[in-house]
């Protein structure tokens, strides 16, 4: 079994704390009612302990299964790369909303 665990950070850092932390911050900036995502909008509406706490616990549990599940799947390292990579994306284009 490959070290999977760095990527498993990765997910979590990028797709948990990055996403959740600016979500909130666009979410201050425009409202939550411009919120896409339905879970995220309830979140944002019960408050913003409640949108970390709750982002961030489904990532850890999807980022804790990965070491498993890509090595069950023989999954490149790359991917792994690639999922915290678009995580950082989404963080990017949440400060986007919120400097613009």
């Amino acid at each position: 079994m490959r070290d999977r665990y760095g990527e498993a950070t990765a997910i979590f850092t990028s797709h948990g704390v990055l996403d959740a932390l600016t979500t909130i911050l666009a979410a201050r900036t425009v409202g939550v009612g411009v919120e896409a995502n339905p879970v995220v909008h309830e979140l944002l509406s019960t408050g913003e302990l409640a949108t970390v706490v709750g982002m961030c616990a489904c990532v850890a549990v999807a980022s804790l299964a990965w070491p498993v599940a890509a090595d069950a799947l023989e999954t490149p390292a790359w991917v792994g790369l690639g999922i915290a990579t678009i995580g950082a994306v989404v963080a990017a284009v949440n400060l986007v909303v919120v400097f613009a």
